[in-house]
């Protein structure tokens, strides 16, 4: 309840200038009574709407690395997902089989930047996820990828990674470059 209040406090202004406008524009092609009663319920809608995702973006930075090491594969890639939107990014998922070894597309603007493979696992990451996001780079044409995970890299791994320009985090780098209260978008991606 008291995060519904913080909410309301910080974006009531901001929904209700939105709703104005809105009943206002629908006044211009409808009766008033339709306009207030559309324009409110839309409103409403998109405010709701709102305060879900900032609830859900929220409970993915609490459930953190912990919660993490008990996720199936497709729920640590949704996870990232909600992070890495959380932090600035726009998000695009890569079909569950067959996706050429990317689980996530990075990017901002128009532009897909980065391909994401991420490997959910009790042992450390070995070179065949850093070998599937080099790959996946050049299938999707991006200019970087990256293998996260919630355990650490082999050796051969991140010679591998070195080598190949692929990025990796472990749980360390979601930690502070996701998890950290105020993370946002790194301006420069490194590993």
């Amino acid at each position: 309840m008291g995060r519904m209040a913080r909410w309301l406090g910080m974006e009531m202004v901001t929904w209700l200038i939105a709703g104005g406008v809105l009943v206002v524009v629908l006044a211009l092609f409808a009766p008033a009574v339709v306009a207030v009663v559309v324009g409110g319920a839309v409103t409403l809608a998109l405010a709701i709407g709102s305060w879900s995702r900032r609830s859900r973006d929220g409970l993915a930075r609490r459930r953190g690395l912990g919660a993490a090491d008990r996720m199936t594969g497709e729920e640590f890639e949704d996870w990232l997902a909600i992070l890495f939107r959380a932090a600035g990014w726009r998000v695009r998922h890569t079909r569950v089989t067959g996706d050429f070894g990317a689980d996530l597309v990075l990017g901002h603007g128009s532009e897909d930047e980065l391909v994401v493979q991420a490997k959910r696992q009790a042992r450390p990451v070995g070179i065949a996820a850093v070998q599937q996001a080099a790959a996946a780079r050049m299938h999707y044409g991006t200019a970087q990828a990256m293998v996260i995970t919630n355990t650490t890299f082999t050796p051969a791994a991140v010679e591998l990674a070195a080598s190949t320009g692929v990025i990796l985090w472990d749980r360390d780098d979601i930690a502070r470059e996701l998890l950290s209260p105020g993370s946002r978008r790194p301006a420069a991606l490194t590993g």
